[in-house]
């Protein structure tokens, strides 16, 4: 073999290393931003899944006061003390999981879901109000109001929900 050869074959072999090792440093660079990507968007799902979780409890809490305020009121004489001795145990529970409420609200605005938190909070407010409603502090109370606090909760919620649907896809 000459020198010529010799050298030959090295830089061959120099370059190829040189071209495969150039390869192998771009594909693990798109491999990590790709897997950080995926993190990223797990971490968001899971994120977003556990708050929603959260709004479920405390929106199957707020149903079972709406029923059994609505069914004591419906009534033609409305015994408050009857409805106050029902709800109070769900007035508890619903005072202890308003901190989920908070809770997200923080991780929402932790994380940059604006829009999703600010619809948490109209939420949360909708909720206080109809809570004092059923404790007669609005004045009157009739069936009409009643089952208004209930398409209002529902549609606030679906609009929460749409809205974290968003922020779930992105």
């Amino acid at each position: 073999m000459t020198l010529l050869e010799i050298l030959d074959t090295a830089v061959k072999i120099g370059l190829g290393a040189l071209i495969t090792g150039a390869i192998a440093y771009f594909i693990q660079k798109a491999n990590i931003s790709a897997s950080s990507t995926k993190e990223n968007l797990q971490f968001n799902r899971t994120l977003l899944t556990n708050i929603s979780v959260d709004i479920e409890e405390i929106t199957h809490t707020v149903l079972k006061m709406w029923a059994i305020f609505e069914y004591e009121a419906k009534k033609i004489q409305i015994d408050q003390e009857k409805i106050f001795e029902r709800l109070d145990p769900l007035r508890n529970t619903l005072f202890k999981d308003f901190n989920l409420l908070s809770k997200s609200e923080g991780l929402l605005l932790l994380h940059g879901y604006i829009e999703q938190q600010e619809k948490l909070r109209v939420y949360g407010e909708l909720i206080g109000k109809f809570n004092s409603y059923t404790l007669f502090r609005n004045g009157t109370v009739n069936i009409e109001t009643t089952a208004q606090f209930r398409a209002d909760i529902l549609e606030i919620r679906k609009l929460l929900y749409t809205s974290l649907n968003k922020a779930i896809s992105t």
